[in-house]
């Protein structure tokens, strides 16, 4: 294995384990409700207004995190050309 195969296998590696240790800012556990006495649930009617533009924007910005990572993925792992017609 060359150095510049070892280099980009360790690029590879080193992406796929930020992916794998970034935390997450969803709260799954709520803290208990320290009064037992709520009155009954509320409905509360909000009219949509059309686009929600903060949820396009996540979304985008998924759509080119993982096109990104796609495209490191195929360079990275790409074959190494040689000029002796040799792959």
């Amino acid at each position: 294995m060359s150095i510049t195969r070892g280099l980009r296998w360790f690029v590879v590696l080193a992406l796929l384990l930020s992916i794998a240790a970034a935390p997450s800012h969803a709260d799954t556990n709520p803290p208990p409700d320290p009064s037992r006495d709520r009155p009954s649930t509320v409905v509360v009617s909000v009219r949509d207004g059309g686009v929600h533009w903060a949820d396009a924007g996540v979304g985008a910005a998924a759509t080119l995190a993982t096109t990104l990572l796609v495209l490191g993925l195929v360079l990275a792992l790409r074959p190494e050309h040689r000029g002796n017609g040799k792959p």
